[in-house]
């Protein structure tokens, strides 16, 4: 999926223009439906995928307007899978794991998507709170790109699920407005274990939730500014912190009126999703069969990618806790509580 150079879909009078490209190329998913723990994240699966050696790329509204022509008459050649549900989340707190159960629960059924760019592009196109264009037309985009994505032409396939990066959590409404009866989640951690995460790093400046520090997004200012302060009262753990809470409260909007969303803890996840989410959220059918395999991907690492599969050494929310700082623990009273709270409400 490439933007076009100036990386706004101008409006048309049939959504956005033909400037912007899709990228395609040949995926090898029996990667992915054999040990997804070992190619956890989509550009994993095209790293690996012989037939990405060699892409092409074509107008996304042409070839997606073709593709639906063609579709319409030849449902024997390829047929398209309806996403069965999306996942979202605040990163580093179990997300791949719910990745990595879809497809190990049933691997010929089920094509999973794990971070793939284009859906995030698609999402995120015209802006936070569409700053660049209407939200219909990135509603448009989404829905073609997803469209393009769940076309298959293997019989076995029948349903296809979309893991979307944490940025995309700000662009829930987008989503929405595409797939209104769609189910989807929210994964979220307890603060100070998932502040430990992120920034149990060499370098603290360096941790995915302090890089944007120096070009901070529009929603984190206008956080900053709703709790009284400015940016340069922030210290790195503060500004991870409040990173984090305005991705969540992303979700909490739009939980806040959905009746397809669903916000799921760390806490006890795999019997969350065997017991409740996947059966009567994602509406999947769970037999003894699905939750063995989906026992034995959890007991792998979820992104184990080239080294062996290395074996989950179990909860760590304890051990994350007992290391958190002071100063990690203060950021997360005092910006990513109450969003925390607000989620447990709607699990």
């Amino acid at each position: 999926f490439i933007p076009p150079n100036e990386g706004v879909p101008s409006p048309s009078l049939d959504g956005y223009n033909e400037n912007i490209r899709g990228e395609f190329c040949t995926i090898d998913w029996s990667l992915h439906k054999k040990s997804p723990s070992t190619v956890p994240m989509f550009r994993d699966l095209v790293s690996k995928s012989p037939g990405c050696e060699h892409r092409i790329k074509v107008s996304l509204k042409q070839i997606t307007d073709a593709a639906r022509e063609y579709d319409m008459d030849n449902s024997a050649v390829a047929h398209t899978l309806e996403p069965s549900g999306f996942v979202f989340h605040e990163s580093r707190c179990g997300s791949t794991l719910v990745a990595n159960s879809l497809a190990a629960m049933n691997p010929s059924a089920h094509r999973v998507y794990s971070e793939s760019s284009p859906p995030l592009k698609a999402l995120t196109a015209c802006g936070e709170n569409s700053s660049r264009c209407p939200m219909s037309i990135a509603s448009q985009l989404f829905s073609d790109t997803v469209y393009m994505m769940s076309r298959s032409n293997d019989d076995a396939e029948s349903k296809v699920f979309f893991k979307i990066q944490s940025a995309g959590s700000k662009s829930i409404s987008v989503f929405s407005e595409a797939f209104p009866d769609t189910p989807w989640i929210f994964v979220y951690r307890e603060p100070n274990q998932v502040m430990m995460s992120q920034l149990d790093v060499p370098n603290i400046k360096q941790a995915n939730c302090v890089r944007g520090k120096k070009s901070p997004s529009a929603s984190i200012k206008h956080f900053v500014k709703r709790h009284g302060m400015k940016m340069r009262d922030l210290t790195d753990e503060d500004f991870c912190a409040v990173h984090l809470a305005t991705i969540c409260e992303g979700a909490t909007h739009e939980l806040d009126i959905s009746t397809t969303g669903r916000a799921v803890n760390y806490s006890n996840l795999i019997p969350t999703l065997v017991d409740s989410i996947f059966p009567n959220h994602f509406h999947l059918d769970l037999g003894s069969v699905e939750r063995k395999l989906i026992e034995e991907v959890s007991g792998h690492y979820s992104k184990a990618r080239n080294t062996k599969q290395q074996e989950w050494k179990g909860d760590d929310s304890e051990k994350k806790e007992r290391k958190a700082t002071e100063a990690m623990k203060s950021a997360s009273e005092q910006f990513l509580k109450e969003t925390y709270d607000i989620l447990e409400m709607h699990q």
